[in-house]
């Protein structure tokens, strides 16, 4: 039911996510002297990244590092194996580190793997594609005959796990050339967001488009009830509103960072999200690697791509069920979208 994905990761790509959720069990088996020095070799290590002028500058924001026991886990994007080079080098003049798993992923052979998975579709639709990696945002350009094609090139690129996104620019013959400008956006699990009027919630997961990886809306958790209703419930003694799980769409966000994000809308435009509905959505499969820095029951799927059989995904009269669709379209339409939340 979902895309075949090309080569398969190894088991300490999601060590980050497994630790994560065993940390606090850890820590109450008196094991707090391990974790100690662990978080202190894991700031040396930051710090060597840091003081490292190009990998300051470039690299530092996309590396995630993870100490266990002794051993480091590098995880997330790098630019190129110069980049590696460096990193290296910053970590030979530690002490203590044990031993080192870098599962960091280079853009320049990210980049060779999505040009050799696009090659079949070159070959058979006689065209060309051009491609681009930065931090695993794949850009793809070139000129193809119809819509069919283009989309069929999305989906080829986001067979690849390591993807991070796929920004499709490709233009199709006789079209006018004016593109529309593809945003990339990924909420942090547990950040902050902010309506205009102030009320905030946390985001819980994200809901994402396989055919090109890209966040479509996610869900954010908070107290959202009408201010009014609040405000009188406080006077009389009543108890406050329970907390809400929401569904947000990405083209409703003003600005985005790792802590916190920020809308357009004030929390009473419920025309602009709505509550989740968990019927409406399902999990990936098991063997589905999320992007970074995602985990696996972070990231949801509107049902729609499972209801539509994709089992020949790679045909090219399939049309994807992921659709160009207006903005005056319903929030439930907007979520399965291609292009029109700019996740």
């Amino acid at each position: 039911m979902f895309p075949a994905q090309i080569p398969r990761t190894s088991p300490d790509k999601l060590i980050r996510c497994r630790d994560s959720s065993q940390s606090m069990p850890e820590e109450k088996t008196g094991h707090n002297e391990d974790a100690k020095a662990d978080a202190a070799l894991a700031h040396e290590v930051k710090h060597a990244l840091w003081k490292d002028d190009v990998l300051r500058a470039v690299e530092y924001n996309e590396i995630d590092v993870h100490v266990k026991k002794g051993v480091v886990y590098l995880h997330g994007h790098i630019v190129s194996t110069t980049s590696q080079s460096r990193i290296e080098n910053a970590f030979r003049t530690i002490p203590g580190i044990l031993g080192i798993k870098n599962n960091l992923v280079l853009d320049d052979r990210l980049t060779l793997e999505v040009a050799t998975s696009l090659g079949q579709l070159e070959h058979t639709y006689d065209c060309k594609f051009f491609t681009g990696t930065s931090h695993g945002v794949v850009s793809l350009n070139g000129i193809v005959r119809d819509e069919a094609v283009k989309l069929l090139a999305e989906q080829y690129a986001a067979s690849i796990p390591n993807v991070r996104a796929v920004i499709n620019n490709v233009r199709v013959s006789g079209s006018e050339s004016g593109l529309q400008v593809e945003t990339f956006l990924q909420p942090a699990i547990g950040e902050t967001i902010y309506f205009l009027d102030g009320v905030s919630g946390v985001v819980k997961q994200v809901i994402i488009n396989p055919n090109n990886r890209r966040v479509t809306a996610m869900t954010v958790q908070g107290n959202f009830t009408d201010q009014r209703y609040k405000l009188n419930s406080l006077t009389d003694d009543k108890a406050r509103p329970p907390e809400q799980l929401v569904i947000v769409p990405m083209n409703v966000v003003r600005y985005l960072t790792k802590v916190s994000g920020f809308l357009f809308i004030n929390s009473n435009e419920r025309n602009r999200y709505m509550d989740l509905d968990p019927a409406s959505f399902i999990v990936p499969n098991s063997d589905w690697v999320p992007p970074y820095p995602y985990c696996p029951d972070n990231v949801l799927f509107p049902v729609e791509y499972q209801e539509a059989d994709i089992q020949n995904v790679y045909e090219p009269q399939l049309m994807i069920p992921f659709a160009v669709i207006s903005e005056d379209a319903s929030v439930g339409e907007q979520l399965i979208a291609n292009d029109s939340l700019g996740g």
